[in-house]
């Protein structure tokens, strides 16, 4: 398939020859990569992958692979993926993430593959220069910083393995042009169905397996569309590909989705979102072709919307010139075409609409590849004088990408200088804050230099309210009673205009079991009721998920301090908002137990039956139980109702 009789690599020798600037490239980077596999577990890592903690037996990982929340079908694939690593986790997190860089390695080896079948099947009197546009474009594919963190944030398994499964599935796609001549029913049946079963894996490891239908349609329109075959072919594959690209933008667009509807979850609207995020790809351009080691990492929070209309006309207008010129010359060179349509088909889902959060690195782990293999024929094609320095610089371009790679990995494998790293260059991100303050305290086990980097930056950042509560936290173990009710009144003024954030909701937890245990003078449940009620009439918490959670910590709170009647009548409004959220439930029978209320706690059981399968926690099963430990007189746990579940977080991300 991929030689023809023309050319040296018919030879046994030649053949092994071609592999070895490929297998040097795979050696460089993992080589790279492994610097940074000695890094830590991040924020996604902790709150989807925590469950392996705790699986024992079959019926627990078949309740992990089938309960995901990290998308819409629950990415049930690269959860299964994870089970082998449940015996010692979270100790052998090192190892899963060498399974990362590994599926890294092989996804570059399908796409040195994937381009150099397409530059054959483009120009079949060029061979050798077509396996050199190939592997300079895998070269700096794999070389680049901006996909580091799909490899080395370990959840982040997902998008290099759904990008496995449907490379897999392009590789077919193309390989079935080859057979297009002789065969062209047999092609057809083979771009079907290994693009169709491949993609279909790819949907259910992470919902971005969609879009490898339409980087197929891409292909065929741009770059594969003067190749000859019957007018049915052509017509039913494309047909196909188009009908697609159809649906997903129907998905996307104002018929099926309100584009100017305020969402009080994230606080814009999905127009707001789309404005934004023109400027956020070319941010991500920038990030990958002129990239710097100490600018790539996990945490992005800070990013905020675009103010004003100019910005967001010049952006989309940017790329809406440019594609218009790329179409006009495509006759000429279609590579210009094919990078931009390549490039925004891989921000098709999570960059335009779709309420995400607004950047992720990750986001670019394919989208990116377009321009490198653009960027590679453009250098090999060029003329005259530039036929041979075009190549030479672009050569020299990769050594240096691949030197800011090792940088970056370098950084990202010592945790405690990345979390430094983080938070001076993102001051304005809770999470590198809250990430350093946590990565002192593991690394030096003295809470005092936690604190000195949480009063460091939290007072740059407008609303960081989890910060200062933090902080608080931290001293309550190191400072007197005067110094903690000052940083206590602090959250308090701050909490009024609080920004949306799971870690202030997830501080009250520790907050609870310090005033409980008396170690956090001179603070009480009444304190502590106060800092939620402010938080209840934040616009900033409005969305039921986060009022919901709010709630849960109020009750328990009220209940502390024998207030049973406001306890119940903030589990009553918790339970109209969110019935299905089972730490409500556990809570609300436990406090109807101790109040000698039995009958009023299997009626509160019963209400749920209507919700039952809408949370992976809420099943019929765990009602059964519930009404069982109430009729022989014995109350849940509040270990599982104190704790944050995966249901309760209103925070899923693709």
């Amino acid at each position: 398939m991929l030689a023809i009789s023309s050319h040296p690599s018919q030879r046994p020798v030649a053949r092994i020859a071609l592999l070895v600037p490929v297998f040097l490239v795979i050696l460089a980077v993992g080589f790279a990569y492994s610097k940074g596999v000695t890094g830590k577990l991040f924020y996604d890592d902790l709150s989807f992958l925590a469950p392996l903690e705790t699986i024992d037996s079959r019926e627990d990982a078949w309740e992990f692979v089938t309960s995901g929340q990290g998308g819409p079908l629950g990415r049930p694939i690269a959860l299964l993926s994870f089970l082998p690593h449940a015996d010692d986790w979270p100790e052998n997190s090192q190892e899963a993430r060498w399974v990362n860089v590994g599926i890294h390695l092989v996804n570059g080896a399908l796409i040195f593959l994937l381009g150099w079948m397409v530059l054959q099947l483009r120009n079949t009197q060029t061979l050798w220069r077509g396996y050199w546009i190939a592997l300079f474009a895998y070269a700096l594919w794999m070389a680049m910083p901006l996909l580091a963190s799909t490899s080395l944030i370990t959840v982040q398994r997902w998008t290099g393995l759904a990008t496995c499964w449907g490379l897999m599935g392009l590789v077919v796609f193309v390989a079935g042009y080859f057979l297009q001549a002789p065969r062209p029913r047999l092609a057809l049946t083979l771009q079907a169905s290994g693009l169709g079963l491949f993609t279909l894996l790819a949907l259910y490891t992470k919902e971005s397996g969609a879009l490898f239908p339409i980087y197929a349609l891409v292909i065929d329109a741009v770059l594969l569309a003067h190749l000859q075959a019957p007018r049915y072919v052509r017509w039913l594959r494309r047909g196909t590909l188009l009908l697609g690209l159809l649906a997903l933008l129907y998905y996307l667009s104002p018929l099926y989705r309100d584009w100017f509807a305020f969402s009080s979850f994230r606080g814009w609207s999905s127009f707001d979102r789309l404005l934004t995020e023109g400027q956020i790809l070319w941010q991500y351009l920038y990030m990958a072709f002129l990239p710097q080691p100490t600018a790539f990492g996990p945490f992005h929070d800070n990013v905020t919307l675009a103010e004003g209309w100019l910005i967001p006309t010049l952006s989309w207008g940017a790329f809406l010139a440019l594609t218009l010129a790329a179409f006009l010359i495509r006759k000429r060179s279609p590579w210009p075409l094919f990078a931009l349509l390549w490039f925004f088909t891989g921000h098709l889902i999570e960059s335009t609409v779709i309420q995400l959060e607004l950047m992720f690195e990750h986001r670019n782990y394919l989208a990116v590849y377009g321009f490198c293999l653009a960027l590679a024929a453009l250098a090999w094609q060029a003329k005259g004088i530039w036929s041979r320095l075009a190549p030479a610089l672009l050569t020299l371009y990769i050594l240096l990408i691949g030197a800011t790679l090792y940088a970056t990995t370098s950084i990202w494998g010592k945790p405690l200088e990345a979390a430094e790293n983080w938070a001076q260059r993102y001051p304005d991100s809770p999470r590198a804050v809250m990430h350093l303050s946590r990565a002192y305290y593991e690394a030096l086990g003295n809470p005092s230099y936690s604190l000195r980097a949480l009063d460091r930056y939290a007072d740059q950042c407008d609303g960081c309210t989890d910060l200062h509560l933090q902080a608080m936290l931290y001293a309550c173990t190191t400072e007197g009673p005067q110094s903690i009710q000052q940083r206590f009144d602090q959250v308090l003024h701050s909490a009024k205009t609080a920004r949306r954030s799971i870690s202030l909701m997830d501080g009250l937890y520790p907050l609870y079991d310090l005033i409980q245990q008396d170690q956090c003078k001179p603070l009480t449940f009444q304190d502590a009721h106060r800092l939620t009620k402010i938080l209840l009439d934040n616009p900033n918490y409005q969305h039921k998920s986060y009022t919901t959670h709010v709630l849960f910590h109020a009750a328990n709170f009220a209940k502390e301090q024998g207030d049973f009647d406001t306890a119940f009548s903030y589990l009553s409004r918790a339970e109209s908002l969110m019935p299905e959220i089972m730490p409500i439930l556990l809570m609300q029978v436990h406090f109807l137990m101790d109040a000698d209320r039995p009958q009023e706690a299997l009626d509160a059981i019963e209400r749920r039956r209507d919700v039952v399968h809408k949370n992976p926690y809420m099943t019929d099963q765990a009602l059964d139980d519930l009404v069982q430990m109430v009729r022989e007189g014995r109350k849940p746990s509040m270990e599982k109702g104190v704790q944050a579940d995966e249901a309760h977080r209103p925070d899923p991300v693709l």
